[in-house]
């Protein structure tokens, strides 16, 4: 008798048939030999001989299996919606808001620096021992004699001045001592002599004068004021040019390049208003005499003090 266990790859109805068909037998006559088996172990031994073979050509490569199918492109996003672009984006607007609020910071800094610097400056206090000016100013030319229909152009003048007495206070009225450098220029007749001229004063300068004090000494930006009357005499130089050609002419006109005549007296009162410590603007009021004519002149002034 032949005892074959089931496997398990042995599809259930088989089995199940097998079982049946085991009261079933036969006689096997083999040469010399006499054997009785039953129906279902002939069947059983048949199904395992069927899938070993099976199983024997599949492992030879004679049952070959399909490939499995490739694996589909993943779909493609557009850019505002790949997430990797989004996120690449968002780095670079990252860096640069950065980068800009690094800048912004700087700018804040230096603003900073300068306004601080610039109450410093203004809050500290200076021996205002002089100041240094420069003026606009409209002229008008007073004649006399053989001069008739003088017109003088708007000029500018320039001036210093120092305090004499350091030791006092300037609050304190006080002799003040500069240089004035004063230009005339315009046009006019003289003995029927048409032409244009041009007056350079030069000379030194005495006056007195004071400062006053603080209006507010706990302000971050204190102002002052100035008065000073000063005077002096000073030397002319004339660069002239004739408008006819002739080389005889009155000495207002020469056709000499430069020339030079008697000095003349001066003298002027100006008031300025000193601003955060150094800085001053204010007006004057002057008269500038010379040989058959003088200068009255008045205007705006600029000035820096130390």
């Amino acid at each position: 008798m032949v005892v074959v266990e089931t496997p398990e790859r042995i599809p259930y109805h088989l089995f199940y048939w097998s079982l049946t068909l085991r009261k079933i037998s036969i006689n096997c006559r083999f040469p010399g030999i006499l054997y009785r088996a039953r129906i279902a172990d002939l069947l059983v031994v048949t199904m395992l001989f069927c899938l070993e073979s099976a199983s024997s050509r599949s492992q030879a490569g004679e049952i070959a299996l399909p490939p499995p199918p490739d694996a589909a492109p993943p779909p493609t996003l557009p850019r505002d919606k790949d997430p990797v672009v989004i996120r690449k984006i968002e780095q670079i607007e990252d860096k640069e808001f950065q980068r800009r609020q690094v800048e912004l910071d700087k700018e804040e800094q230096i603003k900073k620096n300068v306004t601080e610097k610039a109450k410093n400056e203004a809050q500290q206090r200076r021996p205002l021992y002089g100041f240094f000016e420069v003026s606009l100013l409209l002229p008008k030319a007073i004649v006399s004699g053989n001069r008739t229909d003088y017109h003088c152009d708007m000029t500018s003048h320039i001036s210093g001045y120092a305090r004499v007495l350091l030791n006092k206070q300037p609050e304190d009225v006080q002799p003040w001592i500069g240089l004035r450098i004063a230009p005339f220029g315009g046009y006019g007749i003289q003995k029927n002599f048409s032409g244009r001229f041009a007056h350079t004063f030069i000379g030194p300068s005495i006056g007195f004068g004071r400062i006053s004090k603080p209006d507010d000494p706990v302000s971050d930006s204190p102002s002052r004021s100035l008065w000073l009357w000063s005077g002096g005499i000073a030397g002319v130089s004339k660069l002239v040019r004739r408008e006819d050609g002739v080389k005889t002419a009155p000495s207002d006109f020469k056709a000499s390049s430069w020339s030079y005549e008697a000095p003349g007296l001066w003298s002027e009162v100006r008031w300025t208003r000193i601003t955060r410590g150094a800085m001053g603007y204010g007006a004057l009021l002057g008269l500038q005499t010379a040989k058959g004519k003088s200068f009255l002149y008045a205007g705006f002034s600029g000035s820096g003090f130390y």
